[in-house]
């Protein structure tokens, strides 16, 4: 038992020696980690300290600074204070000018000190510094410190107006007026061809006005005229439809031939003429010159029309009679026949027509008054009527007393109608007849005279009618049966 005791005791201090030697190897270890621990503190807040320092330094300096990246109208303001972004206005607005860009690659410019430009410290500058707070400068760098509309100039109204009129793009020596395309004729061809649009260079001066001194006042580095719509161009080029469509139907007009028919003759009127009639509207419409057709329907009138008109022709006797005036005859209507003749035009085809006539007679030829007719010889006091080439009544009559005043109107007249049993009536007179054919309005013409023994030779210088042709009954019977209204009365000495 005592050996057992000192085994024990032993063991006991051995192991009790062991552990007091392991304890104290960790507590030197732990004091060193903590004093490392302790340094890296000191190091992060002098760190931090550094930084905070460096923070405030770098929100102090842009407390009167703009922030990095700060554009004001253009300008590269960064780092830059409010005294120092003037003054680089200031000076660059001494330096401005703007560049006006022309056609025809033509320029001309416009400086500051032509128009007095100047800038206006109207506190913008200041505002913008304002809303940068120097603390938050490191947001800045992740934000847009673009402004616009953050500086305002000022010029002189006056000295600008001047400047602006006095531009050569408005000199008139200088200035083409644009032109629209249009068809030209070539007589040698007989045709139309397209002309070409000229653009010219005439500027829409009340337009460009406005945008000229916007650009001045944003000190824009130039301003181009085409560009903005500044420009007055032609509304019509030579591929435009209307141009197009309106010289396809002038062509067509020309190579048309309208002909009168006058029975034995004709007249042509062709293209070479009526291209003297057409033009073009502002809007490529094609329209005739009505004026000009009426001057050419005048014309044809003049020359075709026969009432009242001298003719020279062989009478049934075998005389040679000229005679004028009276109601017989063709009259073209010009107000009707110039509009028939500006729609002929129109329809873009040769055609042969006829005129419109105001006044129609029985034959179309030269000879107008045809082969049916009644001629009354105030000289002879004789009346013949002729029908179809063959005379089928010859008689004495007795015609106006030309002692009284009363003689019968020469002249180429017709029928005007034919009526029987009817009486005449006029100043201190009332006389009744079987067969009456008034020729003229006024109340002369061709009747029955039961009252008279005798007719021809003189009667008519002392004891005529009151302008009637008196003829004997059954003569003026045979003229009665055998014509109707309108057929021609030549009357003539």
């Amino acid at each position: 038992m005592h050996r057992v005791r000192l085994k024990n005791l032993g063991t006991t201090d051995k192991k009790s020696s062991h552990q007091i030697k392991h304890k104290k190897i960790p507590r030197v270890h732990k004091f060193e980690q903590e004093e490392r621990k302790m340094n890296k503190q000191k190091k992060i807040g002098l760190a931090v300290l550094v930084v905070i320092l460096l923070y405030a330094a770098i929100s102090v300096f842009f407390q009167y600074h703009y922030f990095i990246g700060t554009k004001v109208n253009g300008y590269s303001c960064g780092f830059r204070s409010v005294s120092k972004t003037k003054e680089l206005i200031k000076e660059d607005i001494k330096a401005y000018k703007i560049t006006i860009k022309e056609r025809n690659k033509k320029k001309e410019s416009i400086s500051f000190s032509q128009v007095n430009l100047a800038f206006k410290d109207d506190g913008k500058l200041e505002g913008i510094k304002a809303q940068q707070k120097g603390y938050a400068w490191i947001t800045a760098l992740f934000q847009s410190q673009d402004y616009r509309d953050a500086i305002t100039l000022t010029m002189d109204d006056t000295a600008f107006n001047d400047t602006y009129n006095n531009l050569n793009v408005f000199n008139k020596d200088m200035v083409v007026a644009p032109v629209d395309a249009y068809s030209t004729y070539d007589k040698a061809t007989n045709s139309y061809s397209i002309v070409p649009e000229v653009y010219g260079n005439t500027v829409k001066k009340k337009k460009l006005k406005p945008l000229l001194k916007e650009a001045i006042l944003n000190m824009d580095k130039s301003i181009d005229i085409e560009k903005n719509d500044c420009y007055k161009n032609p509304a019509y080029k030579k591929d435009t439809k209307e141009v197009v469509e309106a010289n396809k139907m002038m062509n067509k007009y020309v190579q048309e031939t309208i002909t009168y028919d006058f029975d034995d003759r004709t007249e042509e009127l062709k293209g070479k003429k009526i291209s003297k009639w057409l033009y073009e509207t502002d809007k490529h419409e094609v329209k005739v010159h009505s004026e000009m057709a009426a001057k050419y329907i005048k014309k044809l009138a003049d020359k075709y029309d026969t009432v009242g008109i001298k003719r020279n022709f062989t009478s049934i006797c075998g005389n040679e009679v000229s005679v004028s005036g009276g109601t017989y005859g063709w009259k073209i209507d010009q107000e009707a026949e110039t509009k028939n003749l500006v729609k002929t035009i129109k329809k873009g085809k040769s055609v042969k027509i006829k005129p419109e006539y105001a006044h129609r007679a029985k034959s179309r030829k030269k000879f107008d008054i045809g082969s049916t007719y009644v001629e009354v010889s105030l000289g002879e006091q004789h009346m013949w009527f002729y029908k179809n080439g063959k005379t089928l009544v010859s008689t004495d009559v007795v015609t106006g007393d030309i002692s009284k005043g009363h003689g019968t109107p020469t002249g180429v007249y017709y029928i005007l109608y034919k009526t029987t049993d009817y009486t005449l009536t006029g100043q201190g007179y009332a006389s009744h007849v079987d067969y009456w054919l008034p020729f003229i309005q006024i109340g002369v013409g061709i009747h029955d005279s039961s009252w008279r023994g005798s007719y021809g030779g003189g009667i008519f210088t002392y004891d005529g009618s009151h302008g009637c042709v008196n003829t004997p009954r059954s003569a003026v019977q045979k003229i009665y049966n055998n014509i109707e209204s309108t057929y021609p009365v030549v009357v003539h000495w």
